[in-house]
């Protein structure tokens, strides 16, 4: 089976794309894998260094007609090439997508999307965790919260009600066979959304519902059209800003904050300048260090 990692890029988000790139390559299984990275901005002195770690790099096109109101970022082009991967880096019969604010610590998270996706489902991990800290929080109206925004702006309140309640399947890690249907339903749906708004010139577009225009409508794909997927457990996808981490010493690894303190597979540092933010990450042993959870910053405490 032929696979490749995608991952996305401009200038400013390069560091972390190297970090997620050296994290790969210094597993023994991914010395040699392929990667493929869309390049929103980078400069030639970081598409040389990519060059050097055996990347095939492509610039994305405008995939959709996104109306100029919107004023939509050039890196946007990234988020809404996903549905169509396997037309940019073709010759694969799985791609693994990653965010270059995640970086893989345990390579068994890479085996286990593939393998998952191989049989045509489609391998994501939902945002829910014993751990994470949305689910001990006050919980807001339904209709207030973002996951119902986002399927109303859109899809309308009819969708909204009906799929909203379910967990937010998070696109920033998934595994997808080439030939699997969900590439061109997906690719619909974000093209229905599209059509169906007007967006008036406003300063501070776009706006968060159209930043999570892609990953609602992935969605919307499995939760009101049925394709068919498996949900990883979260270790697979560990949300920092969720859930801060802690530190086995014994196996030199990060883990999830409670028992049986699972390895995480793969570390995301989505969401307000996470990839900067220092935490206290508990040890095992009873100690704590204050550290990022960048890849760079974890190699240097795990001595890597």
């Amino acid at each position: 089976m032929s696979a490749t990692i995608v991952s996305a890029s401009d200038a400013v988000y390069f560091d972390l794309l190297k970090g997620l790139v050296l994290s790969i390559r210094e597993k023994p299984d991914g010395a040699d894998f392929a990667l493929s990275i869309l390049d929103v901005g980078l400069d030639s002195t970081q598409r040389a260094w990519l060059a050097g770690q055996g990347a095939n790099i492509v610039i994305p096109d405008w995939d959709f007609n996104v109306p100029a109101a919107m004023n939509a970022p050039s890196h946007f082009r990234a988020l809404l090439a996903r549905p169509f991967l396997p037309r940019y880096f073709p010759g694969h019969d799985v791609y693994l997508q990653i965010d270059s604010d995640a970086w893989v610590q345990d390579w068994s998270a890479i085996d286990t999307y593939l393998d998952a996706a191989s049989s045509g489902l489609l391998a994501i991990t939902p945002q829910v965790d014993r751990s994470y800290n949305t689910i001990y929080k006050r919980p807001r109206r339904y209709r207030r919260t973002q996951n119902y925004k986002s399927f109303k702006w859109s899809y309308g309140w009819l969708t909204a009600d009906r799929v909203a309640r379910n967990p937010i399947l998070n696109c920033g890690v998934f595994a997808l066979p080439a030939r699997a249907p969900h590439w061109k339903l997906w690719a619909a749906a974000i093209r229905r959304a599209l059509q169906r708004r007007t967006f008036p010139a406003r300063k501070g577009w776009p706006g968060l519902n159209f930043k999570l225009i892609e990953q609602t409508a992935m969605n919307y794909v499995v939760f009101a059209e049925d394709a068919p997927a498996t949900f990883l457990p979260a270790p697979y996808n560990w949300f920092c800003a969720h859930a801060a981490p802690k530190f086995d010493p014994a196996r030199n690894v990060l883990v999830e904050p409670h028992a049986p303190y699972q390895p995480l597979g793969i570390i995301h540092l989505a969401g307000e300048d996470f990839q900067n933010r220092p935490f206290d990450v508990e040890s095992l042993d009873g100690s704590k260090v204050r550290t990022r959870l960048r890849y760079e910053d974890v190699a240097a405490l795990t001595g890597r």
